[in-house]
């Protein structure tokens, strides 16, 4: 039988400073049914978004949609499958092999808000970065901006690599934006 107790790191007191195993996702029972949920998760988002970006191209101008709104459609859904791909392939490493390379148990439950959030959090992060890109803002020139397939290409890949965007706007912010006597102290 496998343990689901994580062990946690414990603080200097002698205190446990993490959540443990199944404490933090108290919705399933077993590895096995948190994986088939997360499983099922994957394949209904892939779904559901092939589907409205099957729908927008196909119907887009007779519901009304302008290039504009369907440009952004594609930026954002672009993003989200950037996102939803890494998470796929999270989830494939793991269960499919059976193992990750970094603990000596083959699934997190507690990585399970990580796993739900990634395409979402991925989307928005690759569509706020394509709106900073194409409005100049950013040092970075995005050619044909002005099209749906470059816009959901770039935002692919932005997804894809939402936590590099992440850390490179960081560090370009922090070289644009003035230090203040607050930031000297830390």
């Amino acid at each position: 039988m496998q343990n689901d107790k994580i062990t946690s790191e414990v603080s200097p007191l002698g205190t446990s400073v993490g959540l443990e195993g199944r404490d933090c996702v108290p919705f399933f029972t077993s590895d096995k049914s948190q994986i088939k949920f997360e499983f099922w998760y994957l394949v209904t988002l892939f779904s559901v978004v092939c589907s409205a970006v099957i729908l927008i191209q196909l119907f887009g101008s007779r519901i009304g949609l302008i290039h504009s709104d369907k440009l952004a459609f594609f930026a954002v859904f672009g993003g989200f499958l950037g996102g939803w791909v890494y998470d796929a392939k999270w989830f494939y490493r793991v269960t499919a092999r059976g193992k990750n390379n970094q603990y000596g148990f083959p699934w997190q439950p507690h990585k399970f808000y990580w796993r739900i959030l990634t395409p979402f959090l991925s989307g928005t992060v690759a569509f706020a970065t394509f709106l900073l890109g194409t409005t100049d803002f950013l040092p970075i020139a995005i050619k044909n901006k002005e099209s749906a397939r470059a816009a959901f290409a770039i935002c692919f890949l932005l997804g894809y690599f939402s936590d590099l965007v992440l850390s490179r706007l960081a560090a370009w912010a922090e070289k644009l934006l003035p230090k203040t006597s607050n930031d000297k102290s830390n």
